[in-house]
């Protein structure tokens, strides 16, 4: 009859929906122990790593067995016909919380040591030409000098005065942002360091940024200067341009400081055959 055939439709489609709910709550509990498993392989494997840091661990982190009940609870507030899947998603939902990242040490201002080494070996030199050359005709034991080795050599040992002279007022001096030439009041307890003014050979200041650094070097070598070498595109040259201007000094300060510093600064070299 039309009754028992409805009967039997209404028994059939129970029959669908009660399977339906039934496939939807073994997905989910297949779902939440394959999570539970993949953390319990995470902590076994962190535990014979490191044992100690574990321990830390639990004692700062919610236990499995905590996380369990909260993965359980979601699953089961979750609408029946919404998404199985929608208790995993904040799980793997990344962290808005923005990473500091440490902040740079600042390279603190440093001043150049001073170096006689240079005034030294012209003074030894200057006094070696003036005692080696003997004036001509001379036959005594002790000559005076000839008239070009007096010369020449007086020449060489005025350069040594004026490099201990330059050495010990001059400071090459590195701040944050540029390389400079300051004079010391050696007559000040504290030394204090003041501008030396402009550049007598080429103008402007005796400050260049580091940034506006061509090339740089020492000569013959780092290890016997005679001279400090650097250029710059600061400084306006004659003509008007910036295509580079060049500095030369007299090693009277510590070349293995400058190049330290040369190197720290970022200042640019160009790299030699």
């Amino acid at each position: 009859t039309n009754i028992e055939m409805h009967h039997k439709k209404l028994c059939i489609g129970q029959y669908i929906l009660i399977s339906t709910k039934v496939e939807r709550r073994t997905m989910k509990f297949h779902v939440i122990l394959l999570s539970s498993v993949s953390v319990l392989l995470q902590e076994a494997s962190a535990f014979q790593s490191n044992p100690c840091a574990v321990a830390h661990f639990s004692r700062t982190q919610p236990s499995f067995s905590t996380r369990h009940n909260q993965w359980s609870l979601a699953a089961a507030n979750e609408n029946e016909e919404g998404n199985p899947f929608g208790f995993l998603q904040g799980l793997f939902q990344p962290s808005n919380s923005a990473v500091e990242e440490p902040a740079k040490p600042e390279i603190p201002d440093v001043v150049i040591d001073s170096d006689y080494k240079l005034a030294a070996a012209f003074g030894a030199l200057g006094i070696a030409i003036i005692f080696s050359s003997h004036a001509s005709g001379c036959t005594s034991t002790i000559c005076p000098p000839s008239v070009g080795g007096a010369v020449f050599g007086g020449i060489i040992s005025l350069l040594a005065s004026l490099f201990a002279v330059q050495a010990t007022r001059i400071r090459f001096v590195f701040d944050k942002e540029a390389f400079e030439l300051a004079n010391i009041d050696v007559s000040s307890p504290e030394n204090k360091l003041y501008d030396s003014g402009e550049n007598i050979i080429v103008g402007g200041a005796n400050r260049w940024m580091y940034d506006s650094f061509v090339n740089w070097d020492f000569y013959p070598s780092v290890d016997f200067p005679i001279l400090v070498y650097f250029k710059e595109t600061q400084t306006q040259k004659p003509d008007g341009s910036y295509s580079g201007q060049v500095h030369f000094f007299p090693a009277i300060a510590n070349c293995k400081q400058l190049q330290e510093q040369f190197e720290l600064r970022g200042c640019a070299k160009v790299a030699k055959n």
